[in-house]
């Protein structure tokens, strides 16, 4: 269950430094001319022989994943092993993420530069609209661009801001949705920094914005006997894993062939059939009935097909 309000879903007011910072510095950006670039993938995490699992439950290993800076240099995640880091997943239009971010930097000037990193990883914009506020809040943080989701997706960023508390080891110690106050920022950076378990906080409301995503399932490619699919919720990683619900179709009738590229930032499902057996219509049919029944935690609702 979700402990937090979804900022779609309530009548509320965001906080007035958030909605003065919006309104001042993003809300005039119309930018969807980030330039090309590369889209973020996930990586096999190093020290999965160490026994432990992989996810993001304390204890558990931090997944890898490479992704563009926005100085333009391409970064992974386990270049950080040997220092505690901060992962903070907003985007500008996020009020909550606007007011906690200052914090953040706040925080880290007070406890050194060096004592913890703080790895900001804009999800869902351009370059473009994630600059106005990097240039504006001029922090020494390290910016990560996730055009396409793949890494919000791998972290089960469901709405912003989300935070990951990971020690030198690459271990999570915490996670935390929502704004975070700077009682429980300073604790979970702590627990960062000495690689151990936070004290028990109380549980609070929060003021969650929703990521926007589509639930579509596009046709990209058809031959007589075949056809391509691509979708966000053919995808695999650490939380979900498409390949569990197209398990079935492997040994319908009819199907000849199925190969799922699910690590690419737009996976792709090949599937080859008899058409004297099914229709076009069928197969995909058949496709989308699969994924509705394995339900998507991020990418929620009907599926389309376009």
């Amino acid at each position: 269950m979700k402990r937090f309000l979804d900022a779609k879903r309530l009548f509320a007011v965001v906080p007035l430094l958030a909605l003065l910072l919006a309104g001042a510095y993003f809300l005039t950006n119309g930018a969807n001319d980030g330039g090309s670039i590369a889209s973020a993938r996930l990586l096999p995490t190093p020290g999965r022989d160490s026994g432990r699992d992989l996810g993001l439950g304390p204890g558990e290993l931090a997944p890898d994943f490479e992704l563009s800076t926005s100085e333009g240099r391409r970064l992974r995640l386990s270049e950080f092993r040997g220092r505690p880091v901060l992962i903070n997943f907003w985007a500008t239009w996020c009020g909550s993420c606007l007011t906690e971010m200052p914090e953040i930097k706040a925080l880290q000037e007070e406890k050194g530069l060096d004592s913890f990193n703080v790895l900001a990883i804009n999800a869902g914009e351009p370059l473009t609209s994630a600059r106005k506020f990097i240039d504006f809040l001029q922090a020494p943080f390290v910016y990560g661009l996730d055009p396409g989701l793949v890494v919000s997706d791998a972290y089960g960023v469901y709405g912003l801001p989300v935070s990951v508390f990971i020690d030198s080891q690459g271990v999570v110690q915490a996670t935390y949705n929502g704004h975070a106050s700077r009682q429980r920022l300073e604790a979970y950076v702590r627990a960062a920094i000495e690689a151990k378990p936070p004290g028990a906080f109380p549980e609070t409301l929060r003021l969650i914005s929703t990521v926007p995503r589509e639930r579509v399932l596009q046709v990209t490619k058809r031959d007589k006997d075949r056809v391509e699919l691509s979708s966000r919720s053919l995808r695999c990683d650490a939380r979900y894993c498409a390949q569990e619900a197209l398990a079935s179709l492997k040994t319908a009738k009819g199907i000849i062939s199925l190969r799922l590229e699910a690590g690419r930032a737009q996976p792709v499902l090949s599937l080859r059939y008899d058409a004297a057996v099914l229709s076009e219509h069928e197969v995909i049919q058949a496709v989308v009935k699969a994924l509705e029944a394995h339900a998507d935690p991020l990418y929620q609702g009907a599926l389309e097909v376009r």
